[in-house]
């Protein structure tokens, strides 16, 4: 009995051995991952992404800053300062609400986000609000409980595209909004964008009319909720705005650009429209590496960026999603939602969110 209970004590022993041996190594393992990226090979897998560093504990967003308003030109926090918001897009909520949810939600505040922005199509044959609205409405939601639970910014966004003309389906937008605004209007982290890319025929005037529809019944909800309105020609041709703006308060207008497709004018057309008094928010950018050299296109959303970021334009890019495109952010052999290494991201991708980063 004795030479068991001695047997016994031995194998106890060393099996509180192997457990310091472990913790330790652990520790040890744990440590180096933290400090990966400082200095030696260890840095290679993370020296692109030297602006990240933020924790979820990251405070640039909604309880730092709150009801946000226009000022002149500039956007403006609770407290009258000028404020830039920075962050991405969801694709199409229907299609990748996965990439829309509280943890890559969360990812991209790590990297700088501070507003993250919820696609819903308006009418899509492979699925819109005209066509699925009790969905889209459960998926824009979850969304926006998300993006208030990570203390940031959510922009609504009326994904006008294939239907061109905003007017095309007026009823269903003032149908969509009266049902969000009707929930979140006393919610000063919400953001309503309610035609995201004017295209074909539609004029400036189409646009006026349906706004002048559509932000009094926002108003009615939120009344003092910012409003991003969309632009002609995809939201490119901003200096339309120049001496016809809206007669509302806190509107700001919209200009996408995606380099590769458009020239290096877009300085010329901001300042000029910044002159004349418009208030621009870049709802939407991003980098077409199929219509050029993807080297060259790459170079000019790099460039793009920074200016915006000089600027203290606010932006958000296009998606956040691993559809095999040309705009995606993240590869298509990403299957995760967040933890994301280098591998994980398209050349697109790593730029945005560097730039997410970049407080130049």
């Amino acid at each position: 009995m004795k030479k068991k209970n001695k047997g016994i004590a031995i194998l106890l022993g060393i099996c509180c051995v192997l457990g310091v041996v472990c913790v330790v190594e652990y520790t040890m393992l744990k440590y180096e991952k933290g400090h990966m990226g400082q200095t030696g090979e260890n840095s290679k897998a993370t020296e692109w992404v030297g602006n990240k560093g933020n924790t979820t504990d990251f405070t640039d967003g909604v309880s730092k800053h709150g009801a946000l308003s226009v000022d002149g030109v500039d956007l403006v926090d609770k407290d009258g300062k000028s404020f830039q918001l920075k962050g991405v897009s969801s694709h199409g909520i229907l299609w990748y609400p996965d990439f829309a949810g509280c943890l890559p939600v969360a990812e991209t505040k790590k990297y700088g986000a501070n507003v993250f922005r919820i696609a819903a199509y308006a009418d899509d044959e492979s699925g819109g609000y005209v066509q699925r609205p009790e969905e889209t409405l459960r998926y824009v939601r979850s969304s926006i409980e998300a993006v208030l639970a990570n203390d940031m910014y959510a922009i609504v966004d009326w994904h006008v595209l294939n239907d061109g003309n905003p007017l095309t389906n007026k009823e269903k937008a003032k149908e969509f909004f009266a049902q969000i605004a009707g929930q979140y209007g006393d919610e000063p982290g919400i953001i309503y964008e309610i035609c995201n890319e004017p295209n074909g025929d539609t004029t400036w005037e189409d646009i006026t009319a349906y706004a002048n529809e559509v932000i009094p019944l926002i108003r009615g909800y939120a009344p003092n909720a910012l409003i991003l309105v969309g632009t002609p020609e995809y939201s490119y041709a901003i200096t339309k705005v120049q001496g016809a703006m809206l007669p509302y308060e806190n509107v700001m207008y919209s200009y996408h650009f995606y380099a590769g497709q458009y020239d290096d004018a877009y300085s010329n057309m901001l300042e000029a429209c910044r002159s004349q008094g418009v208030p621009i928010f870049v709802s939407e950018w991003g980098m077409n590496i199929s219509a050029g050299e993807p080297g060259s296109v790459l170079a000019q959303g790099q460039e793009f960026v920074t200016y915006l970021n000089k600027e203290k334009i606010s932006w958000v890019a296009w998606s956040l999603s691993n559809k095999n495109e040309a705009f995606s952010l993240l590869s298509p052999e990403c299957n995760t939602y967040s933890g994301w290494q280098e591998e994980d991201f398209t050349d697109i991708g790593k730029i945005v969110f560097q730039m997410l980063g970049d407080d130049k």
